[in-house]
């Protein structure tokens, strides 16, 4: 059997092999007769053991053959089954995983952050952030800075939605392959981290000076200090360096820079400009008011808070900017708005006794007042800015919400029928006498001159009892044939009927001799200025009766008697006498 050898022609051989079919007694069966044909061997006898033995390891190792083919196909089956369940898994357990949180394969520069919630990437943002810093070297120098340092301004909830959507879509999201490296989404100043790294590496007295215009508080001027040049870092290679810290948050990096020739940008003619005008704007006469009642007028050192000068390098130029921003931040403020600012006041108006019907008597015991409130900047700080730029004073108003007052009555209060009760004055037009009363206890008589008697009547006073509504210290006081100006202490109860004195000066003209009670007035009450001064210091309630004798006295009623300013406004009485 080993030495057996088959062979097959190739497809070009002219002869084909043929493989006979195996008997079941392990013989060939005849391939034409249908009989056993016995196998020969080699050297031509017959072999019948020998061959009926290869057969039968043929056929074993044939059905092992295939056996084994088969568990192949299962094991790749099975295993390629297992990975499409994991795949499968993976991706349905995953996209809901990493639904919220950072996808894997992500950074934060070159630190994981997968798996991390928007809790967590905003501390891995702050830390990184805290722990990054580049230490600049120059010339046996060195200086060491933050990103705030160089004037890097972290936005941590952008950082935060950055590292979140830095993969999208289901699939894409769950590739591992994909590795993005996520910067700080960050503002830069190079300017900040030009005179940072410049006040770290250079000597000041080295350091290039560009010219400036700056507020002086004690003289409440502008003053304009000269540029000059000197040393500074090269820019670029400071930029660069910020760059890549932003990109790679946490690291520390040290950052060797060359100092070159610095030069100053500005004209200092455009400089010198720029002062004169920032202080031909700081004598401006600007307000702001609430458009009703008060105003505030802005101070010099708060004008000068709205004027920026700028610098423009590319153009070697300065020029003077109004800041709006912070015109609106000063008319909005506390100290503004307070100023600005009226409480309303409830009105409080006297009447008589409820009990004597209650009737307004015209006098306010609390004077109203609206109020005002600020709501708002309104157009001021355009009308502000606008003025300050044509160089023009102006008055601006804020947004205000009005509040009218409320009224309220009040009872006039009076005590008169006890012993030292409430102060009040009777004047008796038959005697030409005032008395003065303090509840039931008399504190003072005096004389008085009332209205002249003539024919038809029309100057003498009227009797009755009276409120007082309207009071003045002095008041020129002019009626049909007369004109007197300052009288004092005048007290109006009764239309054009009021209390008041009689200076000396004014006998000659009108001869009412009030030492003597000589009637002459054209129905006024006269009295001796400290008399009528007397009763206008009267406490609330007093109360003052006008009757001609032997008249029954009239139901006592009080009168307000205020105290009024030269203006004649209605005021809140302090003092008060009844008429």
């Amino acid at each position: 059997m080993a030495n057996d050898t088959f062979s097959f022609s190739s497809p070009d051989d002219q002869e084909t092999a043929v493989l006979q079919p195996v008997a079941t007694d392990g013989l060939f069966a005849a391939a034409d007769s249908g009989t056993a044909t016995p196998q020969q061997s080699d050297n031509g006898t017959n072999n019948h053991a020998d061959n009926t033995a290869y057969v039968g390891e043929h056929v074993m190792a044939s059905t092992t053959a295939k056996s084994h083919g088969k568990a192949a196909r299962i094991a790749i089956i099975t295993i390629f089954a297992v990975l499409l369940a994991a795949l499968i898994a993976y991706f349905f357990v995953g996209r809901w995983y990493f639904q919220d949180k950072a996808a894997p394969g992500v950074h934060l520069g070159n630190v994981s952050v997968m798996g991390q919630t928007r809790e967590e990437l905003a501390n891995t943002v702050k830390q990184r952030l805290n722990n990054t810093t580049v230490t600049f070297t120059a010339e046996g120098n060195s200086v060491k800075a933050s990103l705030k340092d160089l004037g890097v301004t972290v936005d941590t909830d952008k950082t935060v939605d950055a590292l979140l959507n830095a993969k999208t879509g289901d699939v894409a999201k769950l590739n591992i392959f994909d590795q993005p490296h996520i910067a700080l989404t960050a503002t830069t100043d190079k300017e900040t981290a030009e005179q940072f790294v410049t006040a770290g590496l250079v000597d000041e007295a080295d350091r290039a000076q560009i010219a400036t215009v700056v507020y002086n508080k004690s003289t409440k001027q502008f003053d304009y200090t000269a540029g000059q040049d000197g040393k500074g870092p090269d820019i670029n290679v400071v930029n660069a360096a910020v760059k890549e810290a932003v990109a790679t948050p946490g690291e520390n990096a040290t950052v060797p820079v060359k100092l070159q020739t610095a030069k100053n940008p500005i004209d200092d003619a455009s400089a010198q400009q720029t002062q004169f005008d920032a202080n031909a704007k700081l004598g401006l006469k600007l307000t702001v008011d609430n458009g009703v009642n008060k105003s505030v007028t802005i101070p010099a050192d708060t004008i000068a808070s709205f004027l920026k000068p700028t610098v423009n390098k590319a153009g070697g130029t300065m020029s003077l900017v109004v800041d709006r921003d912070a015109i609106t931040k000063y008319v909005t403020s506390d100290s503004v708005t307070k100023e600005l600012t009226v409480p309303k006041v409830t009105r409080e108006v006297y009447i008589t006794p409820k009990d004597e019907g209650g009737v307004e008597i015209g006098a306010d015991k609390t004077l109203g007042v609206d109020g005002i409130e600020v709501t708002g900047a309104g157009d001021a700080p355009e009308r502000l800015a606008t003025a300050i730029e044509q160089n023009q004073s102006t008055d601006s108003t804020v947004a205000v919400k009005d509040s009218p007052y409320d009224v309220k009555q009040v009872e006039v209060p009076h005590n008169f029928d006890t012993a030292n009760g409430d102060k009040w004055v009777h004047v008796d037009l038959t005697n030409q006498t005032a008395t003065a009363y303090q509840g039931t206890t008399v504190v003072k008589k005096f004389n008085i001159a009332s209205g002249k008697p003539t024919a038809d009547g029309s100057m003498l006073s009227d009797t009755g009892t009276f409120y007082v509504y309207l009071k003045y210290e002095s008041q020129t006081m002019v009626g049909e044939g007369y004109n007197q100006p300052g009288t004092p202490w005048i007290s109006y109860y009764n239309g054009g009927e009021a209390l008041h004195g009689v200076p000396a000066y004014m006998w000659g003209e009108h001869p009412i001799y009030v030492q003597q009670g000589i009637p002459g007035s054209h129905g006024c009450i006269n009295m001796q200025v400290a008399d009528a001064s007397g009763c206008t210091t009267l406490p609330p309630s007093a109360l003052v009766w006008s009757l001609m004798a032997p008249h029954r006295l009239p139901v006592r009623r009080c009168a307000r008697l205020v105290r009024m300013p030269p203006d004649g406004r209605a005021a809140t009485p302090a003092d008060s006498i009844h008429v």
